[in-house]
């Protein structure tokens, strides 16, 4: 894949088209495999969220995020890089910058941001270490733990790593073999979705040539610098994996009680009252549900908004807390109340909201 690899009809990254699905149940995932959910989200929520979290409860949870993202990117990357090839690398017979390279094309095609080697280590030994630059990431924590487990994927060592911010925007990340906290041995283990997904009827239409959908035309991706952005809002967006997201609220609930979902929900709605989405993008049921799917957040069954509150059910659901928190935010803004919110997630991914005026 190089730089200019985008399908000559609707302009979509031959990456993206070849290797995910949009089923017509508000799903995507990896071609290669299924249990690989993905989501195409506005990234500028991600670290707004955690900071906003890590207010509310007193304590930062950057090295949970930084953890739960190479856990993540680990599994994944230990799937898509064949064993001969790791064999073959861990011997170093492969120079690790070209399996780096090629990395980090497929990373700028995701919207992961322009990362680049600086310096690499690699004797197969202790002092051993790669540095990277990342500029713009997409969220800093994840990005550091993203490169932390494609490292050890590919090698087989567990990282340590440290990072600092050399200009605005613009981050050195090291990785190099350090044993993790005992405390974080047995957590935060990554899980595929495995559940079974229920039916829908979504059938957006396609681009003759690489099959994509062809509402993804809203979006423009900058291959050089590693980023996607909405042509309607502007926002950036990145593919990513819930699997990276919902386990660090899992584990803050498990450390620190039952609260810890409404905690979330409460940071999502006070970042989208800060105005980072607008209400105006609640375009109606159809509207909405195609905006879900298309995302790859779910299959919307219906919607209803008024001044008496709102009424959600989405299907297989993606990120629901901050689903939750959104459509909580939303409601606020437009009618200018406080409000209460409840939901249930259910085990097949159903999720139901009911937001109310106080």
């Amino acid at each position: 894949m190089t730089e200019t690899d985008t399908c000559t009809r609707c302009g979509l990254p031959l990456y993206i088209s070849s290797q995910h699905v949009w089923m017509d149940n508000g799903v995507i995932t990896a071609k290669r495999d299924a249990r690989q959910r993905l989501v195409l989200f506005e990234c500028g929520n991600f670290d707004p969220l955690f900071q906003g979290i890590g207010e509310i409860i007193g304590v930062p949870i950057e090295r949970l995020v930084i953890d739960a993202s190479r856990r993540s990117t680990r599994e994944y990357m230990r799937f898509v890089v064949p064993d001969d090839v790791k064999e073959t690398i861990r011997k170093r017979e492969i120079d690790l910058r070209l399996v780096f390279d090629s990395t980090f094309l497929i990373w700028r095609a995701m919207g992961y941001g322009k990362l680049s080697l600086e310096d690499v280590r690699y004797e197969g030994g202790e002092g051993d270490f790669i540095a990277v630059i990342a500029e713009r990431p997409y969220s800093v924590p994840l990005a550091v733990g993203n490169f932390a487990g494609s490292l050890e994927a590919i090698v087989g060592r567990e990282p340590g790593v440290r990072y600092e911010e050399t200009a605005p925007g613009i981050y050195r990340i090291t990785v190099f073999e350090a044993e993790n906290p005992p405390e974080l041995k047995d957590r935060l283990r990554w899980r595929g979705y495995e559940r079974e997904y229920k039916p829908g009827d979504f059938r957006p239409e396609r681009c003759e040539n690489c099959g994509a959908p062809l509402a993804l035309q809203e979006f423009r991706w900058d291959l050089a610098n590693g980023s996607i952005r909405s042509s309607v809002t502007g926002r950036r967006m990145v593919m990513t994996g819930p699997s990276m997201i919902d386990p660090v609220f899992e584990e803050l609930e498990r450390e620190l009680g039952e609260t810890i979902p409404r905690v979330v929900v409460e940071a999502q709605k006070r970042f989208v009252k800060s105005g980072f989405f607008a209400v105006e993008e609640v375009a109606g049921e159809e509207g909405m549900r195609e905006k879900l799917a298309i995302r790859g957040l779910g299959y919307l069954r219906y919607l209803r908004v008024g001044r008496r509150g709102v009424q959600v059910k989405v299907e297989n659901v993606a990120l629901p807390l901050l689903g939750v928190g959104l459509a909580q935010g939303l409601y606020e803004r437009a009618f200018q109340v406080e409000s209460d919110v409840e939901w249930e997630l259910s085990e097949e991914g159903d999720l139901l909201v009911e937001v109310t005026p106080r």
